[in-house]
């Protein structure tokens, strides 16, 4: 009596992105595999939250610099509402500080668009069975971030409220204390606040010091502005 053997699930698989074409090669190449379903994709960081929250799909690929809000921040959104959701970082960035962000968020893969598609596919494969997959420029990177002098700053920053990151990067955008309050419909006195606290807590005693911790976690990227 022959036995079939049984059909893998298909995984569902949602795409932040912000280069259409390698939103659609990549869906080319998942869905051709037949192990994977592209449920939806985004180019925007933001509505790309509300597409994983909405859909809720098995495996999120994410690239870093998007419109809007950074990918960190897509993570760190999601984290806490999806903690089963399997992510795999698709970006040309691979610094130390973006790598200490991704280990703190909790993804389970990393791949440098440098790379062959092929190590994408290896890289789906074992995230879609619960394994992990990192490429070696990344865990390079990784290995010297948590070896510089800079790491407890960052552990530091790890009390940091919602609130208090969000505007750390504003700030960190050159918005004043005043445009902070309009921006986020709160008053300047408490804008204020917000800044003296979250200064204290990575102490830091400028804006300069408040700008290079939001950089080393990927909340913001100052080469991607226009």
């Amino acid at each position: 009596m022959n036995m079939k053997s049984p059909t893998p699930k298909t995984r569902s698989v949602v795409i932040i992105e912000d280069q259409t074409a390698i939103r659609e090669l990549v869906t080319e190449m998942l869905e051709g595999k037949g192990k994977f379903k592209v449920i939806g994709s985004t180019a925007d960081g933001a509505e790309g939250v509300e597409l994983a929250l909405r859909l809720k799909p098995d495996i999120l690929i994410l690239d870093i610099l998007l419109p809007g809000i950074t990918g960190i921040e897509v993570l760190h959104r999601l984290r806490n509402t999806l903690p089963e959701l399997r992510v795999l970082v698709f970006s040309g960035k691979s610094e130390k500080q973006l790598a200490r962000g991704l280990l703190k968020e909790g993804v389970r893969g990393f791949v440098n668009k440098s790379a062959p598609l092929s190590e994408l596919r290896k890289a789906m494969d074992a995230i879609a069975e619960g394994e992990s997959w990192f490429s070696e420029v990344y865990n390079r990177a990784l290995v010297e971030a948590l070896n510089s002098p800079e790491t407890r700053v960052d552990q530091m920053g790890s009390s940091l409220t919602d609130r208090e990151r969000e505007i750390a990067v504003l700030l960190a955008k050159s918005h004043t204390s005043k445009e902070v309050a309009a921006k986020l419909n709160i008053s300047t006195k408490t804008a204020e606040n917000h800044r003296t606290n979250l200064m204290r807590k990575l102490g830091v005693h400028d804006v300069a010091g408040v700008i290079r911790y939001v950089v080393r976690q990927g909340l913001y990227d100052p080469s991607g502005e226009v």
